[in-house]
């Protein structure tokens, strides 16, 4: 498993601000909030110990939460 660089981390981490500046700073649901966590706990891209998804670099607690972000491998949106 190669995770990205602290680089490729910075610049997503960039891209999906910008996304939820723009959509207003909005949260998905507690439901929605948990169905992604979950669905992420399962996969294999997950990083257990950094609980960081391995091909986006996205801490999983703050990306499942904003709405406007979606999983890079589509497992949910």
């Amino acid at each position: 498993m190669v995770k990205p660089n602290l680089m490729v981390k910075a610049y997503n981490l960039l891209k999906a601000s910008y996304r939820r500046a723009k959509d207003g700073f909005e949260d998905v649901d507690a439901s929605t909030y948990y169905d992604r966590v979950h669905t992420c706990s399962r996969c294999d891209e997950l990083d257990l110990e950094e609980l960081e998804c391995t091909v986006c670099g996205c801490p999983i607690e703050v990306k499942a939460k904003w709405k406007t972000e979606s999983c890079p491998k589509n497992k949910w949106k």
